[in-house]
């Protein structure tokens, strides 16, 4: 029956009895409260009609953001953004529930009203009903999906110490190997310069015996015997200057206008200009061959003649 049939249907009915103007109004008044009270309740199940399909809208994009997170070992900063996209995808079936629970809430009120509404509606009620069990069956599918990203979470959580456990190991490795390295280099530098360091002192007898670079060896009776200079057995290397003989090719020899006779265990074979027929140096002392020079000795004694 619809409004202003009900409507009519009481206009008559009052007038065939006799009522008053007064019971006329009341009648009229509240068929009118009636079908306004029915008109809401429809609004509220239409409301909830679009409330649903926004809902199955939200759990589509919280399905979407797990789906598209990264599903292969990324390393921790991958890890961490693909946890973080599935917390969000988390919040976002969170908010659907209580949503869920809030629109529920609301039609069990709606349905309570439409049963004790004074034109009920039994297709009205049915409506209710399955939206009820469409909201059951949506809770149920979201509750389903929080359980699964609170489980992806836990394994991401997981993964994310494992991977940060292996970084800091590489790291720990890494430092230690940097060490090694460190030492190892300054190993190779000192034993570098320990075999390119070598030693030469230029001087007179006299000057050389008193510092301890050479000393006399034999003996000499009247005419019979002899001397002869040689490196001392215990050689200081405070008493000579350390050059680098990958550097330094080149030795001046103190005077220019004296000769000098190398006493010391290195061939003039090896030196370049300078060298007189019996082997002394002027001038100074070019090292052609540094290696085969110093092959012999690594302290150089040159005297002067």
């Amino acid at each position: 029956m619809g409004k202003y049939a009900w409507t009519l249907f009481v206009v008559g009915a009052l007038a065939t009895t006799g009522c008053n103007q007064a019971e006329l109004k009341k009648a009229l008044a509240d068929a009118k409260s009636a079908e306004a009270q029915k008109d809401s309740l429809l609004t509220e199940v239409l409301e909830t009609t679009q409330f649903v399909t926004d809902i199955n809208g939200e759990l589509a994009k919280a399905k979407s953001i797990a789906v598209t997170t990264t599903s292969t070992d990324p390393g921790v900063p991958g890890a961490r953004k693909d946890r973080e996209d599935r917390k969000a995808a988390l919040a976002r079936v969170n908010a659907v529930i209580a949503k869920l629970n809030e629109s529920e809430a609301k039609l069990t009120e709606t349905e309570t009203r439409a049963k004790s509404s004074r034109q009920r509606n039994a297709r009205l009620l049915a409506q209710i009903e399955t939206y009820k069990k469409t909201i059951d069956d949506l809770r149920t599918t979201a509750e389903t999906q929080k359980a699964d990203y609170e489980a992806q979470l836990a394994d991401k959580n997981t993964q994310i110490a494992t991977l940060g456990s292996r970084v800091d190991t590489l790291t720990t490795e890494k430092s230690q190997l940097e060490s090694a390295k460190a030492a190892l280099t300054d190993t190779v530098v000192n034993l570098t310069s320990y075999k390119n360091t070598v030693y030469y002192a230029i001087g007179t007898k006299d000057e050389l015996i008193k510092k301890g670079v050479i000393t006399k060896e034999g003996s000499k009776f009247l005419v019979f015997g002899g001397t002869r200079l040689e490196p001392a057995r215990n050689l200081n290397p405070e008493a000579f200057t350390a050059i680098d003989k990958t550097q330094n090719t080149s030795i001046p020899l103190p005077r220019t206008d004296k000769k000098y006779k190398i006493v010391s265990r290195q061939s003039p074979t090896y030196l370049g200009t300078g060298v007189t027929k019996d082997g002394k140096v002027t001038g100074a002392v070019e090292i052609a061959q540094p290696e085969e020079f110093w092959s012999a000795s690594k302290y150089l004694i040159l005297v002067q003649d």
